[in-house]
């Protein structure tokens, strides 16, 4: 609301119009919607027929979907790719493309009967996992069943447990006393897959955060970003901003500083914050062959 206000009172007053510059500008991307649900809105509230709107970080291409016959599609494109355009500028973006697409038609749905063997081990594992839990197993409580082909010889299973869980034997002990009881033939395998709690629910805490720094990093020519990514390791989380340009070129430096400061600020800010505490991350800027510049 206040940030509303604030953009209301821009032409009316030269001193809020100088607070509205102080806000990052990722910081007010983080108030809006992604662009590419605003963008699907926004047509469909105007009448076209538009089906999805994705976002390719190659191409820094936006793709809008379209269903209808082909003189609908021939009639409309250029009028939605027109608005499209507009709706992502009026944010401030100007790194961008818009392709507009028709709808393919869905190819038919073949129903492929499942093996039963899987089936049953599934079932197995749905009795046994949640007696297990009971019991104090750290197990998560998705886990899965299958094998490389229809015809395979070889049940996987796999399953999620707490990295301070070590019973695996006993937990692998009892899955293959129920697969057994239930006259299973073929050989099953079991696969744990560890993680670690806490981690984990930090990494979900970035998930709310990264997508704002992705959208904002990727859509002004400013920044010269042609790639984003991040990686979580020992505590820390690495955030990487791949730019266009060569360490050798002679502004290098100075985009690799002013991209992390605006990232900085954006992480910095009170509301950001209040939703990753003071968890440690590190900006790394690199230049289109992965050397750092920042």
């Amino acid at each position: 609301m206040l940030l509303t206000l604030l953009v209301g009172s821009v032409f009316v007053s030269p001193v809020m119009a100088r607070v509205v510059a102080q806000i990052p500008f990722l910081s007010k991307i983080l108030d809006e919607k992604p662009i590419y649900e605003v963008v699907q809105e926004k047509l469909e509230d105007k009448g076209y027929k538009v089906t999805g709107v994705g976002y390719s970080v190659a191409e820094k291409t936006y793709s809008v979907k379209v269903e209808g016959s082909k003189d609908y599609y021939n009639k409309v494109n250029e009028e939605i790719r027109r608005t499209a355009e507009d709706i992502i500028s009026s944010r401030g973006y100007d790194d961008f493309k818009v392709k507009v697409e028709k709808q393919r038609k869905s190819e038919p749905i073949v129903f492929v009967p499942a093996n039963k063997d899987i089936e049953i081990a599934f079932d197995v594992l749905s009795e046994i996992v949640p007696k297990l839990q009971q019991q104090g197993y750290k197990i998560h409580p998705q886990y899965s069943s299958g094998n490389t082909n229809p015809n395979g010889k070889v049940i996987r299973l796999q399953l999620r447990i707490e990295d301070t869980e070590k019973r695996t034997k006993e937990i692998e002990k009892a899955i293959l006393e129920g697969i057994k009881k239930r006259g299973i033939k073929k050989e099953v395998t079991i696969k744990f897959q560890s993680f670690n709690v806490k981690e984990k629910e930090i990494e979900n805490k970035w998930a709310e955060v990264l997508p704002v720094i992705w959208e904002g990093m990727l859509s002004k020519k400013e920044y010269k970003t042609k790639g984003v990514g991040y990686s979580y390791k020992k505590g820390v989380m690495n955030i990487y901003i791949t730019t266009k340009i060569r360490k050798s070129d002679s502004d290098a430096a100075e985009l690799g500083k002013k991209i992390e400061k605006e990232i900085n600020e954006f992480l910095q800010s009170e509301k950001i914050k209040e939703t990753i505490g003071d968890n440690p991350y590190k900006i790394i800027v690199q230049d289109k062959k992965s050397k750092k510049i920042n």
